[in-house]
């Protein structure tokens, strides 16, 4: 019985789903992009060298959810992008910043209850694919384009 409540319990995090309805909804349209989770302590294992600049960045970061889609085949295009940002919006989310970034067009939506950030979602959008970055939590708002640089590191 211990057993089965311990391999339960490092399986639980494969079955939360992502922060957003949205972001869900178009991952489970888009079954051939790649999804990456990260919780609280799967971001902490990954600062192999003990550095306060990353500790600080994902201090007040929950969950998060990476997903990539190549738009090459995939019925990607601006319906899709404008699709997306209208679903995000219906979700309370609002527009925080768009920005150039390595290439890409980066818009970031924000997500507050009473002042307090509880989710941003970063749209990533470049030639050959299209990324999303949902995160519950927050990430301090000069650390933006640190976060979408570490994430981009595990595009496949």
């Amino acid at each position: 019985m211990r057993t089965l409540l311990l391999i339960l319990a490092a399986f639980t995090p494969l079955f939360l789903s992502a922060q957003s309805k949205t972001t869900q909804a178009f991952a489970e349209d888009h079954e051939e992009g790649t999804s990456f989770f990260f919780y609280k302590n799967t971001l902490r294992m990954l600062n192999q060298t003990d550095s306060e600049e990353f500790d600080e960045l994902i201090k007040d970061i929950d969950k998060m959810k990476y997903f990539v889609v190549e738009k090459k085949g995939n019925n990607i295009d601006k319906d899709t992008y404008s699709n997306l940002v209208k679903g995000y919006k219906s979700e309370d989310f609002e527009d925080l910043m768009n920005m150039r970034h390595e290439g890409m067009r980066v818009n970031v939506y924000i997500q507050e209850d009473d002042g307090v950030t509880t989710g941003l979602v970063f749209l990533m959008n470049d030639e050959s694919s299209l990324s999303i970055l949902d995160i519950k939590g927050s990430v301090p708002l000069n650390k933006l384009a640190s976060i979408i640089t570490k994430v981009r590191e595990f595009k496949p």
